[in-house]
């Protein structure tokens, strides 16, 4: 499906190799670069070990409490030294503890599926980069051919042949093509940076090379989605938050259940031989004023928002993925019909108008239009491949799907 580019990528992939400076890197190897430790990668999962500290605060022990009183009057001094101690026994602090984990999941899975999104974003810029260099390589095919053609016709001008029109519409196209070579130069070197953006600091300046690959038959709408239920770190996530808020929930109704605070000490007192005693209370907070209702309130809001998001997400999935897989079907059909019928007829066109001009049939617009055609056929062969290229690749991170075998 994607013969041109890949040929073309072979072909330039081929001659980078033994150019100095220069840094040939499979899609594969790409994507290899984009590992746990890269800078990027570090930057999407920082936010798991943020979470994490949640749990931590979530699971520990409250501090105890060291109490000194000295009371006296009418002589006689006391002191007390108490330590008091709660005792969290309700079983809130595990259920606040469990539902902080599940959010720290939450996070996790929705750190893969931005890493997911990264690795789709190189795959895009990489495939940018290729049909970059494909497009080059056809404007300087095209100008070295004008420009060997205008090189021919000076030289039968010189020996009256030819006339001198004829030479100088040659150059002007010429110089025309140059001037699209130039935006496809640039257009490479923006490609070529935003892939080393993924990668970081590269030996040279990164070339994109591929290898030859078959299309994979696109899965029906049913099975798409099943593989993307199974895939997306979204869907994951928002269960997790479900699961987080349900647990949320039964830890708020577990804040009707008073957790006691024990209390003991020392008593000692300068009346009579002063003898030292001990001192033990146990303190329970009623229930009367604060019975958790926003606690219970947050909570059963949040389960609300995550079953609607998990339904919103669903729907908007479902839309997503028939929409990007009719793209990919109808993308590949017409990148394959317009290189089985347009590129065998223009290679006929440029073949006819090259013998009719030089047997005197046809003038020289005829013969540069052909050329201009050729040229221009092979260029949007290039952007019907990279965007069926596009297609796949956010087919492939909506589901999960490989688009080559």
């Amino acid at each position: 499906m994607r013969t041109c580019i890949v040929h073309a990528a072979i072909v330039i992939g081929v001659a980078s190799t033994s150019v100095a400076g220069q840094t040939s890197l499979t899609e594969s190897q790409a994507l290899a670069q984009l590992s746990p430790d890269s800078p990027r990668v570090r930057a999407v999962r920082s936010g798991v070990e943020i979470a994490r500290a949640d749990v931590l605060a979530a699971g520990r022990w409250p501090n105890p409490r060291l109490t000194i009183d000295r009371e006296s009057v009418a002589g006689v001094t006391e002191h007390l030294t108490m330590v008091t101690q709660p005792l969290p026994v309700t079983g809130r602090r595990g259920l606040d503890s469990q539902s902080a984990s599940a959010m720290v999941a939450a996070t996790s899975s929705r750190a893969d599926d931005d890493v997911r999104r990264l690795r789709a974003d190189l795959q895009l810029a990489f495939a940018d980069l290729l049909a970059a260099q494909t497009r080059e390589r056809e404007w300087i095919a095209a100008r070295d051919r004008l420009q060997g053609l205008a090189n021919i016709l000076a030289a039968r001008e010189k020996a009256g042949d030819a006339a001198g029109f004829d030479r100088l519409r040659a150059e002007r196209e010429v110089l025309d093509v140059e001037a699209e070579l130039s935006t496809a130069v640039s257009d490479r070197a923006r490609a070529q940076a935003v892939v080393a953006g993924f990668l970081g600091p590269q030996p040279g300046a990164i070339v994109a090379t591929s290898g030859e690959v078959k299309p994979a038959p696109v899965p029906d709408l049913t099975t798409l989605l099943e593989r993307a239920d199974m895939t997306r770190g979204e869907l994951a996530a928002i269960g997790h938050e479900l699961e987080s808020a349900r647990l949320a929930a039964r830890a708020a109704e577990r804040r009707l259940v008073p957790e006691p605070e024990i209390v003991a000490g020392t008593k000692s007192s300068t009346a009579g031989t002063g003898d030292i005693g001990s001192v033990f209370s146990l303190h329970v907070a009623i229930p009367l004023f604060d019975r958790a209702q926003p606690e219970r309130t947050m909570a059963t809001a949040r389960i609300a928002q995550a079953e609607a998001q998990a339904q919103a997400f669903r729907l908007t999935l479902r839309g997503q993925v028939d929409s990007l897989r009719e793209a990919v079907i109808q993308r590949r059909a017409a990148a394959d019909r317009y290189r089985t019928q347009a590129a065998a007829a223009t290679t006929q066109i440029e073949r006819i108008a090259q013998v009719s001009y030089d047997a005197g049939e046809r003038g020289i617009l005829e013969l540069l239009d052909a050329f201009r055609l050729g040229a221009s056929a092979r260029v949007r062969q290039v952007a019907l491949d990279l965007a069926t290229r596009q297609a796949e690749i956010e087919l492939e991170f909506a589901t999960g799907w490989e688009s080559t075998l």
